[in-house]
């Protein structure tokens, strides 16, 4: 068994780094170029463009880009919510280490060709590379839920095929985040009518209002952003405590209680154990948590 799984290692390996002499590794290494252009995957130009560059191993790619450019309601089904193949994942990361080789900050002297091919080569966490996938997607699902009601829609974490906690809550995360970032600047703004009102058009995670879902208990694990590592906890739940404080405060100055304590007991906002992932929320939290067992 253990030679099988060293010949399969090296057969993939094998047609990974071979791909500099298919359609798929020159195709790929286009479509990096042109996607760094254009993050956003938007326009006519774009479609166009992306469309020209299909491959059987591609396809899949350029139909999540071209979604997301459209903000397609098709990014909600599990063709694209289901964890791709390892192939596509590693696809993808090639995707992302052209762009930032593009960014004009960036320190590195190489063509887009040798960033692909030792993407390619290198063994990479296949943690990030789902989490990268569900970050390049994430754009077209906010801007949808820019106009649409999604409250119809329910994510069952476990029709995408994802192996473990870790990986739901990398899908979890990236997918609710995307959503509730709004509820940040809302708050910031105190704009709290227009924040509950996307909040009632929020979809459910496990038939469950979005901030019920707690299943963080998993070692937590280096993840890499742009340019640096750092915790994956401390990175996403940051954020989530963020929205998560912006919905509480406008359940409390639009004095619905029972939200309020919904949101408050069911959340993470009760959880001691990962107060310490919250950044400037620690302490509030904390004092909040205290008050809470008088």
């Amino acid at each position: 068994m253990k030679h099988f799984f060293t010949l399969l290692f090296f057969t993939v390996t094998l047609t990974l780094v071979g791909q500099e002499n298919n359609s798929d590794f020159k195709n790929l290494v286009q479509l990096g170029d042109i996607y760094s252009k254009n993050v956003n995957a938007t326009g006519e130009d774009f479609k166009n463009a992306v469309d020209a560059l299909r491959t059987p191993g591609l396809n899949h790619i350029i139909d999540a880009l071209i979604a997301v450019g459209e903000a397609d309601e098709k990014l909600l089904t599990k063709k694209f919510l289901s964890k791709p193949s390892a192939q596509e994942l590693k696809y993808w990361y090639v995707i992302r280490e052209i762009h930032y080789n593009n960014l004009p900050e960036s320190a590195e002297d190489k063509s887009s060709e040798q960033v692909a091919e030792e993407t390619l080569q290198k063994e990479v966490d296949s943690r990030w590379l789902l989490d990268n996938y569900y970050y390049r997607i994430q754009s077209g699902i906010a801007k949808l839920f820019n106009e649409k009601d999604l409250s119809t829609y329910d994510f069952n974490l476990d029709d995408y095929g994802l192996e473990n906690d870790i990986e739901k809550a990398i899908l979890y995360l990236s997918v609710s985040n995307a959503l509730t970032q709004r509820f940040i600047v809302l708050n910031m703004i105190e704009n709290y009518d227009k924040l509950l009102e996307f909040a009632e058009k929020l979809p459910t995670f496990n038939e469950k209002p979005y901030y019920e879902y707690t299943a963080f208990n998993f070692d937590d694990f280096e993840w890499i952003g742009y340019d640096k590592k750092e915790s994956f906890k401390k990175s996403h739940l940051e954020t989530h405590y963020s929205a998560l404080y912006g919905h509480f405060v406008a359940f409390a100055k639009k004095q619905k209680g029972d939200e309020l304590r919904n949101l408050y007991f069911n959340s993470i906002f009760s959880m001691p154990d990962y107060f310490k992932y919250a950044g400037e929320l620690e302490e509030s939290l904390q004092q909040l948590y205290s008050q809470s067992k008088q």
